[in-house]
């Protein structure tokens, strides 16, 4: 019940961040505007009249922008649907969840401004920062949480700008991949060992760890 619980959660703040607009435009509280679908209205009963004909036609057209206005909701809200089904579906065929990690919105809003800018413009590098931060969270040599793994002292530079970033602020397309890599759909390190990373300068080790990879112009360490 408790996984059932943290699924859900997590498929509708996926869906919620689906349903703004996306990458540098800021979370807002409408629908995404997608494309609306072919709406027709069917008119019936049509006399010879000319007067009812005409009045029956600008219903139809009124049906029609009705209909057109109201697609973009009814849109966001199939897509919440699908995700939430897909996701109870995972659960029971015991697909991989990821990491198992009970999780605010506050704090992946954190995490998301975090790996931004610690990887901006590298979308590898992105999923890989954020799988560090989780490898962290779950190591027993660092904090246990998201936010105290990248508050703690002298390890994330970006902390403190990240921090006074609200939500409206940050990227949907960056809450959607910190959201991925937890549920284990995004992952490129696919490591548990990968605890630090840094501005790749060809070094082999860092404070003990050794070189594991390079992802663009960052290099990471495991243990």
């Amino acid at each position: 019940m408790k996984n059932l619980k943290r699924v859900l959660f997590m498929a509708t703040a996926m869906a919620y961040a689906a349903a703004v607009l996306s990458f540098t435009e800021p979370i807002v509280v409408h629908a995404q505007e997608n494309e609306t679908q072919d709406v027709t209205t069917d008119v019936t009963d049509v006399t010879e009249n000319t007067s009812e004909s005409d009045n029956s036609q600008a219903e139809a057209q009124a049906g029609d922008v009705s209909s057109q206005d109201q697609a973009p909701e009814d849109a966001a809200a199939q897509q919440a649907a699908q995700d939430l089904a897909a996701a109870q579906a995972a659960l029971v065929a015991g697909d991989p969840i990821g990491y198992d990690y009970e999780f605010t919105m506050e704090e992946i809003v954190l995490m998301a401004n975090v790996v931004y800018r610690e990887a901006r413009g590298s979308f590898n590098g992105q999923v890989a920062v954020a799988e560090v931060i989780m490898n962290r969270v779950k190591s027993p040599a660092y904090p246990n949480t998201i936010k105290g793994v990248l508050s703690q002292k002298n390890q994330f530079s970006t902390y403190s700008w990240a921090s006074s970033r609200t939500a409206e602020e940050t990227s949907t397309d960056m809450i959607n991949l910190c959201l991925k890599v937890l549920s284990g759909e995004y992952s490129y390190l696919n490591n548990a060992n990968v605890l630090s990373f840094k501005r790749n300068d060809g070094s082999q080790t860092f404070y003990g760890k050794t070189l594991y990879t390079v992802v663009d112009n960052q290099a990471f360490y495991s243990i």
